[in-house]
């Protein structure tokens, strides 16, 4: 299989970003630039230098009807958005909007293959009191260590005292039991589902920075369109409180140079044209 670059799979990242939001338009779904695609379309009109991956949001009912809508009427035979309802070795309870003639070989304790993808996470709504939202950020983080669990793989590029901790972690808990987590978790963040937003939201199957990424709803009101790379897309006109909560108030200055380094390990390939 020939390699793809660094560069070359942010072009086709990109390709895939343009399709999914023509056909969000044009079936009028909302979604936005999250995560690291958001602080990068703010900070650097682009990609984070050093990042190599897509995050986009979509409000629950927006991702499940783009779930539903995707695989019948998309314009790209080559793309495929996938979730554990497809693919039951999927390792996260979100979205990935992958292209299939392309191998992504991760850091996942997987069989799955995927190819390069866009990262589509739901906004689910997590209750109208900061108690309430705090107790659902807590449950979902609870069973999302033990997904983490299932998912680490011993790899080279991690030091051998943390593949050691992960190694001792890994024969302790249970196997096969990923499937089931996956589904624990994608119920228990659908705890508040309705179909107007409630007090507070967020991204809770991803959350990376536990209860600073609880949101309000007010925030996703209203979007703008900001510059990123050659095009332009959509982010929730105050991304200022959203990037805040992500990344603490001081995300427009760039962290040091030992930093500066994306956070995931992988190699992507194109798959053998026979």
């Amino acid at each position: 299989m020939k390699k793809i670059g660094l560069e070359e799979q942010k072009k086709i990242m990109l390709e895939m970003l343009v399709d999914f939001a023509a056909f969000c338009d044009a079936h009028q779904l909302d979604w936005f630039l999250t995560g690291g695609s958001m602080l990068g379309a703010v900070r650097h009109h682009g990609f984070i230098p050093w990042d190599d991956d897509i995050d986009v949001g979509m409000p629950r009912r927006d991702y499940e009807r783009f779930r539903e809508l995707y695989p019948q009427e998309k314009t790209r035979p080559e793309y495929e958005f996938v979730t554990y309802h497809e693919e039951p070795d999927l390792y996260v309870s979100s979205g990935k909007l992958h292209h299939t003639g392309t191998v992504l070989r991760e850091a996942a304790d997987s069989e799955l293959e995927l190819g390069i993808y866009l990262d589509i996470f739901p906004l689910d709504n997590a209750g109208d009191t900061m108690d309430e939202a705090k107790k659902l950020f807590e449950d979902t983080m609870e069973i999302r260590h033990r997904i983490d669990v299932q998912n680490w793989k011993i790899i080279k590029e991690r030091a051998w005292y943390k593949n050691a901790v992960i190694a001792v972690l890994k024969a302790m808990a249970p196997k096969g039991i990923r499937p089931q987590l996956i589904k624990e978790l994608d119920e228990t963040c659908r705890r508040f589902e309705r179909p107007e937003m409630t007090q507070y939201v967020g991204f809770v199957c991803a959350a990376h920075n536990g209860l600073k990424e609880i949101l309000h709803k007010e925030w996703f009101s209203e979007y703008i369109k900001v510059p990123f790379e050659e095009y332009t897309f959509q982010i929730p006109a105050r991304y200022d409180e959203i990037l805040s909560g992500f990344y603490n108030s001081d995300y427009m200055q760039l962290p040091p140079p030992e930093k500066q380094k994306s956070h995931h390990v992988y190699d992507a390939e194109w798959k053998d044209a026979g």
